[in-house]
């Protein structure tokens, strides 16, 4: 059998191969083969039918230079494919492919291609990561903190007569303007607002801090107003609104006094240190499912600085846009900007963009290091791990798992859905290979 690929590959950089690959002509055979076919449907010559047009005639109306070079740009991807195999590399982002000869069918065909490539990876030697658990057990603050909670959920509201402060809750008038004109979405009546809760226009928080009942507070922002002809999620548009705030009644909360009552109201518990204790078993779950995973993230912190790794810049480049794009998406949702965000932090907005970009550094960092444990340990992710997870998904969103299962699919997302499984098995792994200190299980 003929050699069809000739390869030679050179490292130019830590993360950069250039591979020169020339191509024999059976290699490309397919390739033109599919091509006349295409040509051969799309062509009309009297006294043939759909189909059936020879070569011949083909190269007569287009050329076989033109069947050619189609034929070689349909052939380049899964040409490329093959010299990363057969040089065992696996690309990360796509290739820079030049210097093409022979496409004129002059000798044969001969491409570079400049590939960025996973990097070499040695993994860290897990038994001498250790990591401290943090505290498992339940403490009587715990406890405090859970009844404070359920105070708040049972407490109700009584006017007062002085200013308006954060966490107190506003009975109001809300009407929006634009050009004198009101704007429908951007007006409310008896609208009970809780100072400091950040859900309504931006200024209107700082605007409400101080306002007594009878106030009339008037101020301009720029807000998102939805409009019909516009996408769901779209939030680019900003308008700008002139308000109107009349404060009808400042009201705070009135905790209900812990008691044997209280109690009662709560879960028919006879007394009130039977809802105590009560809460004391329930949280033992919860501790465990948050210790277990404050674990997790100190081991997976653990293991990637156990290792000097200098992740591909593309890819961390890659992942610095998807999370600086979602990030100004939830900005926006909000009605601020980098801009805004950046001076109520007090930094720059380059500080911003320096910090998200050492994020997804780390970040690209870790996938790359459990993407190593998983192939060295030969994990995988079966049918009832996706479906797991998808039931998972479906779960939280309130929708038929199907429904989901099919959005994914349609939508090319069910392989970074087994990414994301498959990375997880891998930290499970790492987990349970590393020293962590202060288990319960390390004192049973």
């Amino acid at each position: 059998m003929p050699q069809t690929l000739t390869t030679t590959a050179e490292r130019i950089g830590k993360d950069r191969v250039k591979l020169r690959i020339e191509v024999g002509e059976d290699a490309l055979r397919p390739a033109i083969d599919a091509a006349y076919r295409r040509w051969s449907q799309q062509i009309r010559v009297p006294g043939f039918r759909k189909g059936k047009v020879p070569r011949a005639l083909i190269d007569s109306h287009v050329g076989p230079g033109a069947v050619r070079a189609e034929a070689i740009e349909d052939a380049l991807p899964g040409l490329l494919r093959d010299a990363l195999k057969e040089n065992d590399l696996e690309a990360i982002a796509p290739a820079d492919i030049d210097n093409l000869e022979g496409v004129d069918g002059e000798g044969p065909l001969v491409f570079e291609a400049t590939v960025d490539v996973r990097p070499e990876i040695t993994l860290p030697d897990l038994s001498s990561i250790e990591v401290e658990a943090p505290p498992s057990e339940i403490t009587d603050e715990d406890v405090d903190e859970q009844l404070e909670r359920l105070r708040d959920r049972f407490a109700e509201l009584e006017s007062v007569s002085r200013e308006a402060r954060t966490g107190d809750f506003v009975l109001m008038d809300l009407k929006g303007y634009r050009h004198d004109q009101p704007v429908e979405g951007a007006s409310a009546p008896d609208y009970l607002y809780e100072v400091g809760s950040q859900t309504g226009p931006p200024k209107l928080d700082a605007e409400l801090g101080g306002a007594k009942a009878g106030t009339i507070l008037k101020f301009t922002d720029e807000v998102h107003i939805h409009r019909e002809d516009e996408p769901e999620h779209d939030h680019s548009s900003m308008d700008e609104i002139s308000f109107t705030v009349l404060v009808k009644e400042v009201k705070t909360k009135k905790l209900p006094p812990l008691d044997e009552d209280f109690a009662k109201t709560v879960g028919e518990f006879e007394s009130l240190d039977a809802l105590k204790d009560d809460l004391r078993t329930r949280l033992v779950d919860v501790k465990k499912g948050i210790v277990e995973q404050e674990v997790r993230s100190k081991v997976l912190e653990a293991f990637v600085e156990a290792i000097d790794l200098e992740p591909p810049e593309k890819l961390v480049e890659s992942e610095f846009d998807h999370r600086l794009e979602h990030f100004e998406d939830e900005l926006k949702r909000s009605g601020a900007t980098l801009d805004d965000d950046a001076r109520q932090a007090q930094l720059t907005e380059l500080e911003i963009r320096r910090d998200i970009r050492e994020q997804a550094g780390r970040s690209v960092k870790a996938d790359l290091l459990l993407e190593e444990v998983a192939r060295t340990q030969e994990l995988n992710v079966g049918q009832d791990d996706l479906a797991q997870e998808i039931a998972m998904l479906a779960a939280r969103m309130g929708r038929d798992p199907k429904e989901v299962a099919d959005q994914l699919v349609q939508g090319g997302r069910l392989n970074a859905v087994a990414a994301d499984v498959l990375r997880r098995k891998a930290l499970d792994w790492v987990v349970g290979n590393v020293k962590v200190i202060g288990l319960p299980s390390d004192a049973a």
